[in-house]
């Protein structure tokens, strides 16, 4: 029998979980970088459908005019959402459901109504978010959840008992340890990569995988909001909410809506998201302002009340943790720099996975050989 493993337990570890989960922890990286930067993706090759160009001396439809033209045009689309920028050459975002069709969404001209070109990327980062999710090519599986959250907790294993590992020469000489020496032959440099690359991404990593758990087990999710001390929200009850939809005719009360969320709010927005239907004549919207921060509101359409209800003013610490989980899994947190280093980092999975094959194969040779 070959020898292959050592004395150290938590080498063992460390190489058993890169064996048999690697490719798996490869396909979630790779995958986690590519989304990191899906909405420049998305952008750079849809200008025509994002961006329009501003007709001179002439003022955009009302949002009331603009969606009433929109849902005469596209009787089999039942709008759902709005979401409008601060910016004069952006389109606007229609967002609903078709028959038979599920979710939809497109992008109208906001000074003519004009439906923009067809975004085009879509179906390939919906098979990179299957992948990243549930490894599955066509959309949510049980069976592939698992695996990605298997592969997750794996992930935060490796990262530690490899720092574990290489504690020691960090110690007698810490610059000596990360220094890579390219005049070395290749599997020395892989080597060298595989631990310094490890080491410089650790915490970045060990955050994306913490953050992300939150999707993968309930219990993890329940245990986040407790420690953070915020109620968690009931997703089925907020599902059976009634929500009364008002005629397709007559949307000027779309007008009202964004009139009083600019008395309120000023110009301190990037975006704003309306949702068409309202809950007792309260309407909810959500806006990104230019702090990149995302802030809900509703907005009483009988009083013209603006309620805020989680704006960055008034959350607590516990609050403003759990509303920017997302941010904190895709770095987005950190502005531009923390998405470009997660996007490395998850990058850096693919790397390491064939680093460690690579020396896997490496150790048994060289055990084969002293058989």
């Amino acid at each position: 029998m070959l020898r292959i493993f050592k004395k150290s337990f938590w080498f063992n570890v460390h190489m058993v979980l890169g064996m048999i989960l690697g490719i798996t922890i490869a396909i979630v990286g790779v995958t986690g970088a590519l989304l990191s930067y899906r909405p420049e993706i998305i952008s750079l090759i849809n200008s025509k459908s994002f961006y329009v160009i501003k007709p001179a001396e002439q003022a955009p439809l009302s949002l009331g005019e603009l969606t009433a033209k929109t849902a005469e045009e596209n009787q089999n689309v039942s709008i759902g959402s709005l979401t409008v920028y601060n910016d004069e050459s952006r389109s606007v975002a229609i967002n609903g459901g078709m028959t038979g069709h599920g979710r939809v969404g497109y992008f109208v001209d906001p000074y003519t109504g004009e439906k923009m070109p067809e975004i085009r990327g879509n179906q390939f980062f919906g098979v990179v978010l299957s992948l990243h999710r549930w490894m599955s090519l066509q959309g949510m599986s049980a069976g592939g959840k698992q695996v990605v959250a298997i592969s997750t907790v794996a992930i935060i294993i490796i990262s530690i008992s490899g720092l574990w590992l290489y504690l020691p020469p960090m110690r007698r000489n810490f610059f000596k340890s990360m220094a890579i020496n390219f005049k070395r032959g290749w599997f020395a440099i892989l080597y060298k990569l595989h631990i310094v690359i490890g080491i410089y991404t650790l915490i970045f990593v060990l955050i994306m995988c913490l953050t992300g758990l939150y999707w993968s087990y309930g219990w993890y999710r329940t245990m986040l909001y407790k420690i953070s001390g915020v109620e968690q929200p009931v997703r089925n009850q907020m599902q059976r909410q009634p929500r009364q939809v008002e005629t397709v005719n007559d949307f000027n009360y779309l007008d009202t809506i964004v009139a009083t969320f600019k008395e309120n709010v000023g110009d301190d927005y990037t975006s704003l998201t309306l949702n068409v239907a309202s809950q007792n004549g309260t309407y909810s919207v959500s806006y990104q302002d230019k702090n990149g921060d995302m802030n809900r509101a509703q907005v009483n359409l009988n009083t013209k009340e603006f309620i805020p209800n989680n704006t960055v003013d008034n959350r607590t610490l516990g609050q403003k943790f759990m509303s920017n989980i997302y941010p904190l899994h895709g770095g987005h947190f950190f502005g531009e720099i923390g998405k470009f280093l997660w996007c490395v980092s998850s990058a850096a999975m693919a790397l390491f996975m064939i680093s460690g094959f690579v020396m896997f194969y490496k150790r048994i040779k060289a055990r084969y050989r002293l058989k």
